[in-house]
């Protein structure tokens, strides 16, 4: 059974110590200590029936993953977490993910299937392929701008993308589940990849899609925390998706906007958001 999330405002938020939690300080990643308040917050709510599942594109070093295994207000209340990511090495370096959580069997590892790149004479890569489960594999072009979906285009993106939980696997080799069964995670913690490869149409489409595939995974009560979203960048995909998921398939949200308190009082941009699925 799913665990109804409830969300914290910001005023909340900014009553977390946030440089008194526990940090694995040898490891690389995306998380920061003020994103550790979202997660924790989220987190403490949950039980051990429950899942988490962290998008950390290409920096899926295990990081986020002990953060929340440290943190926990319950260590017996810890949920399942997976991270998902390629796990090679191209950005941050992921060799030492189980190392990183310490074996932990209740981290899982969904690994997908990175793009293959097709480069020009001069050595310049000019297209990626992106390869999906049980979906063709999809070519672009990136020298050719990409046309902006409309909603109703955008609405054909499934929820079910990287859900095989027969392929998520701890350490010991153990899968989170069965191939037939519906992976819905009380919550999923999406990292954009925090810099341009220098295609941003591409990327925009790209990472647009991510959010409307985590908004279609969540179960009710289950939440969606977007890191970034004083990006510009961010923000236009973000509303895309969420107007995209709530017309053309009927969800209906609720969200608080996080971390723009500044410690004197004073507000500044928002940077996190936590939009919640209520039917």
């Amino acid at each position: 059974m799913t665990t109804n999330l409830t969300l914290y405002n910001d005023a909340r938020h900014s009553e977390e110590d946030i440089y008194a939690y526990e940090w694995e300080d040898l490891a690389d990643g995306l998380i920061t200590n003020e994103h550790g308040s979202v997660i924790k917050l989220l987190c403490d709510q949950m039980t051990a029936d429950d899942t988490v599942l962290l998008i950390e594109p290409m920096s899926g070093t295990g990081k986020t993953a002990k953060f929340i295994i440290d943190n926990a207000e319950t260590p017996a209340n810890i949920p399942k977490i997976v991270t998902q990511d390629v796990f090679q090495n191209t950005f941050l370096y992921c060799g030492e993910f189980f190392e990183i959580v310490e074996d932990d069997p209740r981290v899982f590892q969904n690994t997908i299937t990175p793009d293959t790149l097709d480069y020009n004479m001069a050595g310049e890569v000019q297209g990626v392929t992106k390869h999906y489960d049980d979906v063709d594999d999809i070519y672009i072009d990136l020298n050719v701008d990409p046309e902006v979906r409309s909603k109703i285009e955008l609405g054909e993106i499934p929820g079910n993308v990287n859900a095989d939980m027969s392929t998520m696997l701890n350490v010991n080799g153990d899968a989170l589940g069965q191939e037939h069964e519906v992976f819905a995670p009380t919550l999923i913690v999406l990292f954009p990849f925090p810099i341009s490869l220098g295609y941003p149409l591409h990327e925009a489409e790209g990472l647009v899609g991510g959010v409307i595939s985590s908004l279609r995974k969540l179960p009710v009560g289950g939440v969606l925390a977007l890191m970034d979203i004083h990006y510009e960048r961010v923000n236009v995909q973000m509303w895309r998706a969420i107007d995209c998921v709530k017309d053309i398939h009927g969800y209906e949200f609720e969200h608080e906007w996080l971390l723009g308190s500044l410690p004197d009082g004073s507000q500044s941009v928002y940077k996190a958001a936590i939009i919640k699925r209520i039917n």
